[in-house]
């Protein structure tokens, strides 16, 4: 639940209204990602969803059940089947959704989970599988058609949970009442991970206890150089994806808070001097992504030489392919090796026939979700075809371009 810890404010200071459905695990093709997670409230409000659609109304129905029981329950959706009856994914993948009610996690939690952080971690145990499942009655969920009629939604499995535990903490020293070395390193890693506790006293280790480990991170950084109107479309682009947005520029007429509505930051600085002051206080790192749109070389030619000595996942400059060359040669000299400015992504952005700044900003930002994803990944992929020039799950990123032929010069990725 920590993806949305900012977003429950009022479900923390009225934990005995809500419940917390998150997303614990996953395989094939899925719409959202474990740790992904959603609130419920008693009369049936929600923040944030869980899936693409597919099961939202089932999780409701569950989260409302739960409410009324106090039980923890864990429930699997997979694939539907062809008649409907079951619920399921329609992109075929399976997920595992923990519902619990927010009054469950105990006082000492909820005041931990009101004071978020950047390292704060959260601890929660899972209800066995198959120890003491019930069917669960989901076939109708609270609601009504405008015929009056309530609303089949079909079936899922659960399973109850005798007792709960939940912690926690700030950092990742796991304190003892979490778990053991396993459940620490799933908290160094970040992310969601379930780690399964052995019992190693009994032959063969069964697994006697299951954790449910999540840790928030901050929002990846974007610090765009340069302000215009290309600055203050990326910025509102950017945000709306979860990135912390600061625009910089030296001349106060264009670096205002009115031009940035998008921005978290706004600041009036020389880009160089602004740049060091952030690389010594120690807030940029390999997520920090670094956009440069001054178009005049004393400002962004000393910024991007020092940012390209740096291990940054994404360095883009606008401009001409001319300014390009220019600007290129210009490094060159200072001593730049080629081998940093190959990760230059300039001209900047994805070829996608962008012209509006808004259109511009969209470029710009799938090219950063490409190089991450490749980053991330390993797979160094070409630009990526239309999906429907695709084959494969679309949420899998093994598939292959449909069209891909020597003759037709498409590149074929996996």
């Amino acid at each position: 639940m920590l993806d949305r810890i900012a977003d429950y404010t009022e479900c923390l200071a009225d934990p005995g209204r809500w419940a917390i459905a998150t997303i614990v695990e996953v395989s094939g093709s899925v719409p959202r990602p474990a740790g992904t997670s959603m609130a419920v409230r008693d009369d049936g409000r929600t923040i944030g969803s869980v899936s693409g659609g597919c099961v939202e109304g089932a999780v409701v129905s569950a989260a409302l059940d739960c409410l009324e029981t106090g039980e923890v329950e864990l429930h699997s959706f997979g694939y539907a089947d062809d008649d409907g009856i079951e619920i399921g994914l329609m992109c075929g993948g399976d997920v595992r959704v923990l519902v619990q009610p927010l009054v469950t996690f105990g006082p000492d939690v909820l005041a931990t989970l009101a004071s978020p952080a950047s390292d704060l971690r959260l601890v929660r145990e899972l209800p066995a599988i198959g120890t003491t499942g019930v069917p669960s009655d989901l076939n109708r969920i609270r609601g009504e058609r405008a015929d009056g009629r309530t609303i089949p939604v079909g079936r899922s499995r659960r399973t109850h949970a005798d007792a709960t535990t939940a912690c926690a903490f700030r950092g990742a020293d796991v304190p003892p009442e979490a778990g053991d070395d396993a459940v620490r390193a799933a908290a160094r890693a970040g992310g969601a991970h379930v780690v399964d506790i052995t019992d190693r006293t009994q032959p063969g280790c069964p697994v006697a206890r299951r954790l449910f480990v999540e840790s928030a991170a901050a929002p990846a950084r974007l610090i765009v150089y340069g302000a215009n109107d290309f600055s203050a479309a990326l910025a509102l682009a950017a945000a709306a994806l979860g990135r912390h947005v600061t625009v910089c520029d030296a001349r106060p007429v264009f670096a205002t808070r009115a031009r940035h509505p998008g921005a978290h930051e706004v600041v009036r600085m020389h880009p160089l001097r602004h740049f060091e002051q952030e690389l010594d206080a120690g807030r940029i790192d390999a997520r920090t992504a670094i956009v440069v749109l001054t178009h005049d070389p004393r400002f962004d030619l000393p910024v991007l030489e020092r940012a390209l000595r740096l291990d940054l996942t994404y360095v883009g400059a606008m401009g001409s392919r001319i300014t390009h060359e220019k600007r290129v040669q210009e490094l060159r000299a200072g001593g730049l090796a080629d081998s940093a400015l190959s990760v230059l992504h300039s001209p900047i952005g994805l070829d996608l026939g962008a012209r509006t700044p808004a259109e511009v900003a969209v470029s710009i930002l799938a090219e950063l979700i490409l190089t991450e994803t490749a980053a991330r990944t390993g797979i160094d992929a070409p630009p990526r075809p239309r999906l429907r020039d695709t084959r494969g799950d679309v949420h899998d990123g093994s598939r292959i371009c449909a069209t891909a032929s020597l003759e037709s010069g498409v590149p074929a990725w996996t």
